[in-house]
């Protein structure tokens, strides 16, 4: 599944492109898309698992972007006397607890791929031997019998 700004932008909620550019959107998708294929070829994770942690991750890249924005406007107004100040940002709270929610679905999803180890054939484990080069007080036959 090839992402694309749009998919992005639904899954955080952020359709209007002036608040969040397509440029940025698409660097997002740039990376997550490198950092999920590297980890999913160490993995045997479904399709549909890595192309979600590429859109969750892409999410959250780009709202990283878009938090830093608003995080970084200070709202407030000049008074009388021309002195700036500053008011509660309820909103720059709002968009950091999403950036954590954010977060905390794609590092789930990261954590999926990296724990489901890539499947091999079970008839590939070799049976434990006494190879005769061992020496004897490390063949397996001498280590159970002593413990």
């Amino acid at each position: 599944m090839a992402l694309d700004a749009k998919d992005v932008r639904n899954a955080i909620n952020l359709a209007d492109e002036s608040e969040l550019s397509d440029d940025v959107v698409e660097i997002a998708i740039s990376r997550a898309e490198t950092y999920i294929s590297e980890l999913a070829k160490r993995s045997a994770s479904t399709e549909d698992i890595v192309a979600l942690a590429m859109l969750n991750y892409a999410a959250y890249l780009a709202y990283q972007s878009y938090a830093d924005r608003i995080v970084e406007e200070l709202p407030g107004s000049h008074d009388a006397q021309g002195l700036w100040q500053p008011i509660g940002n309820p909103v720059a709270k709002q968009v950091l607890e999403k950036l954590r929610g954010l977060k905390q679905t794609s590092d789930e999803l990261i954590d999926l791929i990296l724990n489901t180890p890539l499947s091999s054939d079970p008839g590939e484990t070799p049976e434990p031997t006494d190879a005769a080069e061992y020496p004897d007080e490390l063949k397996l036959s001498n280590l159970s019998s002593t413990w």
